[in-house]
This record gives C-alpha cells, sequence and structure tokens, in this order.
C-alpha cells in the first residue's frame, strides 16, 4: 500500500537509572495509508478512525488527537500536523 504522508511525533520515558532520574526523548512517526493509520504499537483501518484534530499545547509543542471509536490517543508534535490532518480530510471525503 502506498505511503500519502507521515508525521513524526515525541514520545518521553522517563528512566532510573543509579537511582537518577531521567527522561530520553525519541522521535517516532504515524504513517497515513489510503485506508489505515499506523502508529509503532497499532494499526486503524479508516472506518475506524472519526477524525484528526490538533491543539497547541505552547510555542513549541502541539497536540495531535487522534479519534478512533476506541478512544482518543494524544501525541505531542513539533512540527505542524496540518499537512497530516488535510490529507486525512481528503480521503475520508473520497470515501
Amino acid at each position: 500500500m502506498e505511503l500519502i504522508c507521515s508525521q513524526a511525533y515525541m514520545k518521553k520515558e522517563r528512566m532510573i537509572e543509579d537511582n537518577q532520574q531521567f527522561t530520553v526523548e525519541t522521535e517516532e512517526f504515524l504513517y497515513l495509508y489510503r485506508d489505515k493509520i499506523v502508529t509503532p504499537k497499532r494499526s486503524f483501518s479508516l472506518h475506524q478512525v472519526m477524525d484528526v484534530t490538533k491543539k497547541h499545547l505552547s510555542a513549541r509543542y502541539i497536540f495531535l488527537y487522534l479519534h478512533t471509536i476506541e478512544g482518543v490517543l494524544t501525541f505531542v508534535v513539533k512540527s505542524s500536523p496540518d499537512h497530516f490532518i488535510s490529507h486525512y480530510r481528503k480521503i475520508k471525503e473520497d470515501r
């Protein structure tokens, strides 16, 4: 299946090593295909996705919400998700 677009997001994990706590930030991706959205842990058919929205958290971070029939998944992004959202909505319109 052809990849339409992807969206980077930040994943933060708290780690404890030698009795010291620190945060590790890694970059992961959401992938949009004609029939599904894929996260590193799950895949949702577009029939399971009701909407994709965003909310600015600060000048640096944006929440990207994936509204599914199983609930809302939240992703923290640093770059504008407008391209990803507009492609998702165009695909949904064409169905």
